[in-house]
């Protein structure tokens, strides 16, 4: 199968052949203006010519030239003046020839009928068309690499990859969000900014063991009246969500008598955050008539997160 490919400088075409590409990998010089490029990147097959299609008339067979006889040759000198002429060859009589008699032939019967010509069908018989050669392995390869080298292919890759590294980075961020908020507590607003088209809430931080009781005293002020005095410290660096505070009432052998829970917005100043290394003073009044008040004992508090 031969392949037809174009110089890229002058926009020549012709024909290469595949056993001289695989030697030169590929390359190949121009025959018209000397230019070495790479021939497979416009490497083409030689179109077939139809049937009955004369071939190109460009393509002419190579001719040599054969000088034409000069006209001294063909020239024949007089002769001289008072020679007695040689006689010449004197013209023979020619028999006419002989015609043949005519051949004697039987007459035709009246009656027979003269045989009809052969008819040939009107529609033309198809030829076969000759299966495509497979294009070599280097050939296609050429053409893979010459695609994925396309300003516009890199481009348009470019992009995707731009893309995908920035929403890896927005999903890492999102998923992180805790330590990017424990760590860089003003970027908050810019969360909740982005979860308003999407319908979504930023968790506030809720580290295990950053707010703790810095003390706490439960001081009776009647027979079935209370008060609570305690201090929260915020030991994170950051600022952090406000647990919630449960307190429980237990007797001699630990055994709880009763429980009150306040969340942060039901203290006595309510809040949502505690600020970072910052101390929160709390104080609750309680009342307690349980008919066990007497076997009270002691008390428990707990901070957790709902």
């Amino acid at each position: 199968m031969r392949f037809v490919t174009r110089c890229p400088s002058c926009g020549t075409s012709f024909r290469v052949v595949v056993d001289q590409l695989k030697i030169a990998d590929g390359w190949a010089r121009c025959g018209w203006c000397q230019h070495v490029f790479d021939a497979t990147q416009d490497l083409q097959p030689e179109p077939a010519l139809a049937p009955g299609q004369p071939p190109d008339a460009r393509v002419l067979p190579e001719t040599t030239a054969t000088p034409a006889p000069t006209a001294a040759q063909h020239l024949v000198e007089p002769p001289p003046a008072g020679a007695p002429a040689e006689p010449g060859p004197q013209p023979q009589p020619v028999a006419a020839p002989a015609q043949p008699e005519a051949a004697t032939q039987p007459p035709a019967p009246a009656g027979a009928p003269e045989p009809e010509p052969a008819s040939w069908p009107d529609e033309p018989v198809s030829q076969p068309q000759p299966e495509p050669e497979p294009e070599p392995a280097f050939v296609r390869q050429a053409r893979r690499r010459a695609r994925w080298q396309h300003p516009l292919v890199r481009a348009v890759l470019a992009a995707v990859a731009l893309g995908l590294t920035g929403l890896l980075l927005a999903q890492v961020a999102w998923l992180g969000r805790a330590a990017v908020l424990a760590r860089w507590p003003q970027a908050l607003p810019w969360y909740e900014l982005a979860c308003q088209p999407l319908g979504c809430t930023v968790g506030r931080q809720r580290p295990a063991g950053a707010v703790v009781v810095e003390g706490s005293v439960l001081l009776r002020r009647a027979p079935d009246r209370y008060s609570f005095h305690l201090v929260l410290r915020n030991q994170a660096d950051a600022e952090v969500e406000a647990p919630a505070l449960e307190l429980t009432l237990v007797d001699a052998q630990g055994e709880p008598l009763a429980r009150r829970v306040w969340l942060p917005p039901q203290w006595p100043q309510p809040t949502e955050r505690l600020a970072a290394a910052t101390e929160w003073p709390l104080q609750f009044e309680l009342a307690f008539d349980h008919p066990q008040a007497s076997r009270m004992n002691g008390y428990r508090v707990v901070l957790f997160y709902p």
